[in-house]
């Protein structure tokens, strides 16, 4: 390869780099607009029909369970 193609292949990569970084992005977020989905609360479900203190209980009963000093603790007994 000739030095003067080597130069020609390497403006034609820098001229195609330089025209990908000018195109226009799409605007996401509107300054004081959200625009995604509605977030709702964990316990409005089926399995807990917003009931807020089941949901918190079945949530303390799942910690508990994955605590491996009360797992051990209660069947080393």
């Amino acid at each position: 390869m000739t030095a003067s193609r080597f130069l020609m292949v390497l403006s034609v990569g820098a001229l195609a780099l330089a025209v990908t970084g000018c195109g226009e992005k799409p605007v996401v977020y509107k300054q004081g607009v959200y625009q995604g989905k509605p977030d709702s609360k964990p316990w409005d479900n089926a399995q807990f029909n917003g009931n807020q203190v089941e949901w918190e209980k079945a949530i303390k009963a799942r910690t508990h369970g994955q605590n491996e000093y009360s797992r051990s603790v209660a069947s080393a007994k």
